[in-house]
């Protein structure tokens, strides 16, 4: 029994190994992070600092090294390879241990409880940094936006809905993750009304994707002297006036939308 319960937790602690391991591997260093390099079998080779301002750190033998833009496992490959190709060492093993993350950082701003700049220390994915950030406020919405700069520099902006990203596992949602310079913006949630036979009329929170069919529900669903096949729908339209339109159960639901559920004449 206790060789089982040893083998479990041993089991763990190697998941546990290639889970941080891998999570470094995503992490492209940058100036002001703190690395530890070792050799293996070569202890007067360890060393520990902190890239530069330009991006390198002095490396036993090698002298200056560009490591920035690069991952922990791909700067340690190609000093590897310099130590070999440099006849410095016939064979050659390297680890680089991340031991400090400064250099890559992210706004979140909008209607989140704790808005500011958040430092990232490894990979993180969006909800892990919205997390960070207190969580969506009350008069947040769940659509969140996401600016990111491309390498050409021009500013991309992407939309993702909060839920979906919570149940990446279920919606098959990838999981998306920060880069240096992200901005992510909580907008304040939209309202929509619900009038008539309805159980539990008044103003509610547009914070996600809605549609008529799915609002109602919002509000308890339908009376009993509901009419739900002549539901109107009264949405504002870019000159200031409000259009009257037939709400289809599938149509989306804007911010201040006015849902009327009309009474069954039998």
């Amino acid at each position: 029994m206790k060789e089982f319960f040893r083998t479990v937790v041993w089991g763990v602690l190697l998941c546990m190994a290639a889970a941080n391991a891998q999570e470094q591997n995503r992490y492209l260093m940058g100036p002001g992070d703190e690395i530890r390099l070792t050799v293996y079998n070569q202890p007067d080779l360890t060393t520990e600092g902190q890239i530069s301002g330009d991006g390198t750190m002095e490396i036993p033998l090698l002298g200056t090294v560009q490591l920035a833009g690069r991952s922990s496992a791909d700067a340690a490959r190609m000093i590897a390879e310099h130590y070999v190709r440099g006849d410095f060492l016939q064979d050659a093993h390297v680890n680089i241990l991340i031991t400090k993350y400064r250099s890559q950082s992210v706004a979140i701003l909008g209607k989140v409880n704790n808005p500011g700049k958040l430092i990232l220390e490894g990979p993180t994915s969006l909800t892990d940094a919205l997390a960070y950030a207190g969580g969506v406020s009350e008069t947040g919405s769940e659509r969140l936006i996401l600016i990111r700069t491309d390498k050409n520099g021009r500013q991309e902006r992407y939309e993702y809905d909060l839920q979906q990203l919570l149940n990446h596992d279920a919606e098959d949602q990838p999981v998306v993750w920060m880069r240096n310079g992200d901005t992510i913006y909580v907008p304040v949630a939209g309202r929509f009304y619900l009038s008539g036979e309805v159980r539990s009329p008044g103003m509610y929170p547009l914070d996600r994707k809605l549609n008529v069919m799915q609002a109602l529900g919002v509000g308890g669903g339908p009376t009993a002297r509901a009419n739900t096949k002549a539901v109107k729908l009264y949405r504002r339209q870019p000159n200031g006036s409000t259009k009257e339109l037939r709400a289809n159960p599938e149509e989306p639901v804007m911010d201040g939308d006015v849902l009327v559920i009309q009474e069954s004449l039998f």
